[in-house]
């Protein structure tokens, strides 16, 4: 059982904590009975509950973060391992990843619908929401490395982040996006009618139970610590 997780009461934080008391139980009623694909010391890597598309993951720190932007700040050398293990299995198993995460704070009023960093990993072109957010009018900084997302003003700033085939960019969120924004920018490019790429709305189980079959076999091949 981890027992790293220092929140209460936020649904990922109680699934991550082991509770057996979580949306992803009542919802699956036991099949499948976890939605964990992999765990190192110090990350999780989840089936999205509510997937988007097969193939829709996350990947979650097992301590209690609102950003990834805090965990790199922290010590990235652990992520930068499981990419080196994701990646070639996720792009062989499903296409090339695309990263991309709402990085919160305690200060974002009503932004704040982070409760626990977690990144989503989709099968999509991160040229293609690179469009999207573009068209959107939002600002953003091209990185040199992962690393730098841990460095100010990102640890204490809300951000959009996108990596895609090892190129970081973070966007500057606008006032009035709404909660779910990049839900939604996905949703735009699958061509998801509104407001069903909403997790609250639409679960789509068969795209979760495919995904844990397609990723059944990653667990044979341990990642090297």
């Amino acid at each position: 059982m981890i027992t790293e997780v220092a929140c209460q009461g936020a649904d990922l934080c109680q699934e991550l904590s082991g509770s057996t008391d979580t949306s992803f139980t009542r919802v699956y009623e036991g099949d499948p009975p976890s939605r964990r694909i992999f765990s190192t010391g110090r990350f999780e890597v989840l089936a999205d509950m509510s997937p988007l598309v097969v193939g829709h993951l996350l990947v979650l720190p097992k301590q209690h973060h609102l950003s990834f932007a805090r965990v790199i700040a922290d010590d990235h050398h652990e992520l930068r391992s499981l990419l080196a293990w994701l990646v070639p299995r996720y792009a062989a198993t499903f296409a090339p990843p695309l990263v991309l995460e709402h990085g919160s704070t305690e200060e974002m009023g009503r932004q704040a619908c982070i409760t626990h960093a977690h990144w989503h990993v989709l099968p999509l072109s991160g040229d293609a929401v690179d469009d999207a957010l573009g068209s959107a009018g939002l600002p953003y900084l091209d990185l040199a490395g992962l690393h730098e997302l841990g460095r100010e003003p990102w640890p204490s700033h809300s951000y959009y982040f996108r990596l895609y085939r090892d190129r970081a960019r973070v966007y500057l969120p606008a006032e009035t996006n709404p909660r779910q924004y990049l839900r939604s920018i996905v949703g735009s490019i699958l061509e998801i009618e509104t407001p069903e790429w909403d997790y609250s709305l639409v679960t789509r189980k068969d795209h979760l139970r495919l995904t844990m079959r397609m990723t059944a076999s990653w667990t044979a091949s341990r990642m090297e610590p």
